[in-house]
């Protein structure tokens, strides 16, 4: 099974402690204190939202999560963030197509995290990037049975919600 990277979005979401989690990504809209109580955890603690990069730069957090618009181009949105994080994590999150999967491939972030509403490409899209790339791959789910499928991924990216 692969590990899970926990999304907290809303301030009611609960910081589970669990062997299975091997990381947070919190909503940048969340007070401080829930970002105090992941990193309390010694796990992984990762930002994501519009704010991303002031708060993991605030609160001294390992990175940021960030989804990317796939309208423009992919190397210079993954370069400034790249450059602004430095040696901090980066994680990306783009649509389930092998385009997009190329041209974020390319940009060499810490992994990649694929969202699809097309459930009959999904398992053969995974397969195809495991050929391919060398870069963890996350699977964003979209709801509490998508958590249970066994996708041949890296990390499921899992609300809080549906843990």
């Amino acid at each position: 099974m692969p590990n899970i990277i926990l999304r907290i979005t809303k301030q009611s979401d609960k910081i589970f402690k669990n062997e299975d989690i091997c990381c947070y990504c919190l909503s940048d809209s969340l007070p401080k204190a829930l970002f105090d109580e992941a990193v309390a955890t010694g796990k992984m603690v990762l930002v994501e939202g519009n704010k991303a990069l002031e708060k993991c730069k605030e609160y001294n957090l390992d990175g940021v999560v960030k989804e990317v618009d796939v309208s423009k181009p992919l190397k210079a949105q993954v370069k400034a963030l790249r450059e602004a994080l430095k040696k901090k994590t980066l994680g990306i999150i783009i649509p389930a197509r092998r385009h997009e999967a190329m041209l974020a491939g390319e940009t060499e972030p810490e992994f990649i995290a694929f969202y699809s509403n097309n459930e009959d490409k999904d398992d053969e899209l995974i397969s195809w990037y495991n050929d391919l790339f060398l870069i963890p791959l996350a699977w964003v789910c979209s709801d509490k049975q998508d958590k249970e499928k066994n996708r041949d991924v890296d990390f499921m990216m899992v609300s809080a919600e549906d843990f």
